[in-house]
């Protein structure tokens, strides 16, 4: 199909880069292409029209007659007038005299024993680099890098160049080709006066020239329109040439393209009627006469130092308290953690809790009391309102709730009897048929996992319908629960419909269910916008007639033309990410049917125990065996960090996700990442896509067509990619932490090590750095639950207890919220309130506390007064107290009064003890109860008097004898007496 190449000289042409590339290769040497640096790639490999090429060669090619390719910026670079002169060609056999060959060197710049020696018949140059051995003046070896060769080009030393006056395109014969001259320096075309020209593409004055080659559009990832393009190509009998530029995908094509039977080729041409696939990483595509054009860019493409590494660690508890936190005080309400502050009363100094109020109102509390606050998890990005002191608004706000509470529980206990006397249909157990489905299963199944599938299947047995909720951390197994409790129901001859938000999910389920059931009479459907027509009008009727068992399917499962012969169980998977209409007609599908919902969306532990008993709740907080830890670094954005990162999941055959949170710049950072990881076939997704081409980008990636996927945060849910386990996320300081945490899912979700790596600026605001460094910590599996509770702030409540609780949620936090649902549930159901035990008050003249000359930094006394307060035995105090040791050194005094303090308040607490405080002369323990149970001889004993009290009930100590800092084990010889609650 190539024209004589000579018709196209002086003329423009335009033309895909496939097809430049053949043309040029089709050349006769010698000839030059000039392309800008950024598409000298396009270029580089031209083997498979059978044409070598030079890319940016210099001296060494002068007289070689090929094809050079040079970027415009190099073909003006300095080049000597006389390029003989300044490369000396070494041949074996030939013959050159010892003087001659050392003043040549010399005028190539070359300093004897500073860049050459001569040691006899050997001249060992480039510090042994290259190696002459002579027979007099007959060269008769050259070693070049420790292998011998017959002949070697040296150059002129390094650094020559710059006194070179002429141009580098000058020395270089032959035709020109000009690859987008619209982006050539000016300076170049009189340089190229008098040789043959040919533009590809526009910016020179030349005519143009049609050689009735029609470009095709960008496929955008779109493999069916591929596949059917290809079709018609090959029954017109056309010769159809793919080239990838990447071994992987042409792996990939060779197994989704097998239909057509493709040829793996070397070279081109394809034979007539045939599908070739080559090597070569061109770009655009054409149709020109019998021949058609493919490129994987045209098939895919959508449109220094290292810097410092922190891993997440130090902090072992995310919840520790910073100042800028929001507390709740159970009688003030919401107020802002400032800070520290020392204060001495009547002699004794210790560190007080400053809460900021609205109206600049101020709480002093005593670290002491800090078990008392539970925490808002607000942040300066969302801030709570804060409560007045002194105006009862947070009493008011939650008797506000407490009102909405009762009617909620109320509504679920109706719900609840309602749905417990509606007919259902049991679906007994079927320990043969089980067994079978159990032995699929190559894993033993968790214990959360084993718990949920009990109380699945004991729903299933009732004789009235389930409405259960699964709800568990990404990975952690909920579709396993849901394959066997679909087994159970088709074991008994009904249907089962699985409903799920995406595409791709359908498909990954369709897949598992399809292997899982292959050994069993189950005909499973998967309807979904990929299903060809014949397939869904196939699988429609089945489900009419009763042939087909299980169907999994997207919204497309809720049309009215979907009917059941006798549907049995409805699973869905994700409910809040249905709209309005779709749950309506959810409920109309469910109305006597069991139903399994399942969620990603783990739920706090505290709602989860306020609820259970009253919504049907399962709840897989523990991690599949195997599973490790996903690996997270914090880092200012570094190039040489992503390149290193992409290729080491390459390396061990892995994939990546790429998240870039702007849709204006992604096609920007995909050319970006293109030029930094050429090794990389980058796929895009984005919100603006249309939701088909997103679905279908995704799967290609699953299917192994892209090493990276570049998108925002659209692949948050519902996308399980076994063999991705990298992923990098550009400007994390910007995104929520829910958010971050369900990307960060996206990886590590077989036993192979993952890894997170969040990029933030060298500068961050103090709320992000929080974030950030929460998300790192929390890399331990099944952390989802520490997020959660912030979560179901963010995104509300919706889906699990109705959209009118939200508010009240906001308000109060949802740790507030939950006690007072447990309440109303207790008290509707009769049952006795549960018994706050009220805290202990601890007030001695005892200077105790964690001084700032031990712990210099303020947000680490506030995590350890945190982490002190959180102690709940004496043996996790004493590692509290080794670790404090092991970091800033031995206790000062006050340090030692504040951990002897903590000592007693947990014996205290342990013995039932309300209060400890001191008269003038007596040190005075009072109990909660009446009697007192105790070792009345070994109070006699004690080396203070003790005496008993009954109003209050409690015992008194003399403090005669006793400083200060021993009263702490004073008290406690006379506490260890008593009984425990």
């Amino acid at each position: 199909m190539t024209p004589v190449l000579k018709t196209l000289y002086g003329h423009r042409l335009e033309l895909p880069q496939a097809v430049r590339a053949l043309l040029f290769a089709r050349e006769t040497p010698p000839a030059v292409l000039l392309a800008p640096e950024e598409r000298l790639r396009r270029y580089r490999d031209l083997s498979a029209f059978g044409a070598p090429v030079y890319v940016n060669p210099g001296l060494e090619a002068l007289e070689e007659k090929a094809l050079f390719v040079f970027s415009y910026e190099e073909a003006l670079s300095p080049f000597p007038e006389d390029p003989a002169s300044w490369r000396l060609v070494l041949e074996v056999g030939r013959s050159y005299p010892r003087g001659a060959l050392l003043d040549r060197l010399l005028r190539m710049s070359y300093a004897r024993d500073e860049d050459y020696r001569v040691l006899g018949e050997v001249l060992e140059l480039l510090e042994g680099e290259v190696r002459l051995l002579f027979f007099g003046d007959e060269l008769e070896r050259i070693v070049v890098r420790g292998e011998e060769v017959r002949r070697h080009v040296l150059l002129p030393k390094p650094g020559k160049a710059e006194g070179f006056t002429s141009k580098k395109i000058l020395h270089f014969p032959g035709a020109v080709y000009l690859d987008t001259p619209a982006l050539a320096p000016k300076e170049i075309f009189p340089l190229l006066q008098g040789r043959p020209l040919v533009a590809f593409g526009g910016g020179v004055d030349l005519p143009p020239l049609d050689l009735g080659v029609r470009p095709l559009p960008p496929y955008r990832g779109s493999l069916k329109a591929l596949e059917k393009d290809l079709a018609r190509w090959l029954a017109e009998g056309r010769r159809v040439h793919l080239f990838a530029g990447h071994g992987r995908t042409l792996e990939y094509l060779k197994r989704r393209l097998a239909p057509f039977q493709p040829l793996l080729l070397d070279r081109y041409p394809a034979p007539p009627g045939r599908l070739a696939l080559l090597p070569g990483a061109f770009e655009g595509g054409a149709e020109w006469g019998e021949e058609v054009f493919l490129t994987e860019a045209l098939v895919f493409a959508t449109g220094a130092v290292r810097g410092r590494m922190r891993r997440g660690e130090g902090l072992s508890d995310p919840s520790a308290l910073s100042p800028g936190d929001y507390l709740i005080h159970p009688e003030h309400g919401i107020g802002q953690y400032l800070g520290l502050e020392t204060r001495e009363v009547l002699g004794a100094r210790r560190d007080y809790l400053v809460l900021r109020y609205q109206g600049e109102g101020r709480l002093y509390l005593p670290v002491e009391q800090l078990p008392l606050l539970k925490r808002h998890p607000g942040t300066t990005d969302d801030p709570p309102e804060l409560s007045s002191l002194g105006k009862n608004e947070w009493k008011r706000a939650k008797e506000r709730a407490k009102k909405d509470v009762e009617e909620l529980a109320q509504r679920l206990l109706v719900l609840q009897a309602k749905r417990r006397a509606t007919p259902g249909r049991a679906f007994p157990p079927l320990p043969e048929w089980e067994a079978q489905v159990a032995q699929g299963f190559p894993y033993a199944l968790t214990p959360d996992q084993a718990r949920a599938l009990e109380e699945v299947l004991r729903d299933l047995e009732a004789p009235y319908p389930m409405d259960r909720l699964v709800s568990g951390d990404v990975g952690f197994g909920k579709t396993e629960v849901a394959l066997r409790a679909a087994a159970r129901v088709m074991g008994h001859g009904a249907q089962v419909a699985f409903l799920v938000p995406t595409t791709l999910l359908a498909e990954q389920h369709g897949k598992t269910f399809r292997e899982r059931f292959r050994a069993l009479p189950v005909r499973i459907g998967v309807l979904s916008r990929f299903t060809p027509p014949r397939e869904e009008e196939a699988i429609l009727k089945g489900l009419k007639e009763g042939t087909v068992d299980l169907v999994i399917g997207t919204h497309r499962l809720l049309q009215p033309d979907v009917a059941f012969k006798d549907l049995g169980l409805l699973i869905v998977d994700e409910e809040h990410r249905f709209g309005v209409a779709q749950k309506e007609r959810l409920r109309e599908l469910k109305a006597n049917v069991d139903t399994l919902y399942l969620s990603a969306t783990p739920i706090p532990r505290t709602l989860y125990s306020a609820l259970v008993g009253l919504k049907d709740l399962s709840s897989i907080q523990t991690p599949p065996p195997g599973r490790k830890p996903i690996q997270t670094f914090l880092a200012p954005f570094d190039p040489l960090l992503v390149r290193e990162a992409i290729l080491l999941e390459l390396e061990r055959g892995g994939k990546a996700f790429y998240i870039h949170d702007r849709v204006a710049t992604i096609e920007a950072r995909r050319r970006y990442l293109e030029n930094l990881v050429p090794e990389a076939r980058i796929g895009v997704v984005h919100g603006q896509m249309p939701e088909a081409l997103v679905e279908e980008t995704m799967l290609l990636f699953a299917e192994g067509a892209y090493d990276v996927l570049l998108a925002t945060t659209i692949v948050e849910s519902g996308l399980d990619v076994g063999e991705a386990n990298t992923i990098l996320i550009e400007r994390a300081d910007r995104l929520g932490l829910a958010t971050l945490y369900q990307l960060r899912g996206r990886v590590g979700r077989r036993q192979e090590e993952a890894y997170a790596y969040l990029f933030h600026p060298p500068r961050l605001t103090e709320a992000a750095e929080k974030r950030l460094l929460a998300i790192a910590d929390l890399s331990d599996l099944g952390s989802g639950h520490l997020l959660a509770e912030k979560d179901m702030e963010i995104r509300g409540v919706g889906n699990l207890l109705g959209p009118e609780q939200h508010g009240h949620i906001k308000a109060l936090s949802l740790e507030v919220y939950t006690e007072l649902l447990e309440e109303a549930i207790r008290r509707l159901k009769g049952e006795a309130p549960l018994e706050a035990r009220p805290p202990l008050t601890l007030d001695l003249a005892l200077s105790a506390r964690l001084p700032e000359d031990y712990i210099p930094s303020l947000e680490a006394r506030s995590l350890y007064y945190g982490r002190f307060a959180q102690v709940r035995g004496l043996a996790e105090l004493s590692r509290l107290v080794r670790e404090l040791k092991g970091r800033y050194g031995p206790l000062p005094e006050e340090a030692e009064a504040f951990v002897e303090l903590a000592r007693l308040r947990l014996v205290a607490e342990k013995k039932g003890v309300r209060s400890i405080t001191e008269s003038l002369t007596h040190l005075e323990v009072v109990f909660g109860h009446w009697p007192l149970d105790y070792d009345a001889r070994g109070l006699r004993h004690l080396p203070q008097r003790a005496e008993i009290t009954q109003y209050p009930p409690g015992f008194r100590l003399e403090k005669r004898g006793l400083k200060p800092k021993d009263y702490p084990e004073a008290l406690l010889q006379a506490l260890y007496l008593f009984a425990d609650r």
